[in-house]
């Protein structure tokens, strides 16, 4: 009888133990599968590897919008399907970066944003300031747009989404309200 119970113990465990091995596969694939389907990422590293293509890029400074500053780089060329808006604002206590990918074909319809925040402890000129960074990616595909963290996981939250969203399109249009931008 304690053979039986010692046996069926034995099996108990083995099979418990095959389970999860075979869910940790199956989250695995999962993963996987969702990092593929993060298409506009590919946009990222596409100008990475080409920025040096896109020639000299259309620089404009941005006095107006904030304490110390700031520019726009606007890279575009015919053999490529996007233009890249790259936003530097610069103050005492931080300087962000937002890095914009546009459709040059579908009057500038937004394919994917790199948002990226500095925010300093205490302005730049003081001894020992300390530097935090967050960054977030939106992409837009299709009707929905999608909210990824620094390690590309995406964000569920549909108020955060939403406000980042609201942020990055009202900046780009009041930004670049007066500039004319050449395709």
């Amino acid at each position: 009888m304690n053979r039986i119970l010692i046996i069926f113990l034995i099996i108990g465990f083995y099979s418990c133990g095959e389970k999860q091995k075979s869910e940790k596969k199956t989250k695995t694939s999962i993963i996987e599968k969702t990092d593929s389907e993060l298409k506009n990422f590919e946009l990222l590293q596409d100008f990475g590897k080409n920025k040096a293509k896109f020639g000299t890029p259309d620089t404009f400074e941005l006095n107006d919008h904030s304490t110390n500053g700031g520019e726009l780089k606007v890279f575009h060329d015919k053999d490529f399907d996007y233009i890249v808006f790259d936003f530097w604002l610069y103050g005492e206590t931080g300087k962000l970066n937002y890095t914009y990918w546009t459709d040059k074909n579908r009057n500038m319809e937004f394919k994917f944003v790199k948002k990226l925040n500095y925010e300093y402890n205490k302005p730049y000129y003081e001894e020992d300031f300390k530097i935090d960074s967050t960054i977030c990616y939106l992409s837009y595909s299709g009707m929905k747009s999608r909210m990824f963290d620094l390690n590309r996981n995406e964000i569920q939250k549909v108020e955060l989404i939403d406000s980042t969203k609201n942020e990055l399109e009202s900046f780009f249009k009041d930004v670049t309200k007066g500039i004319k931008i050449i395709k």
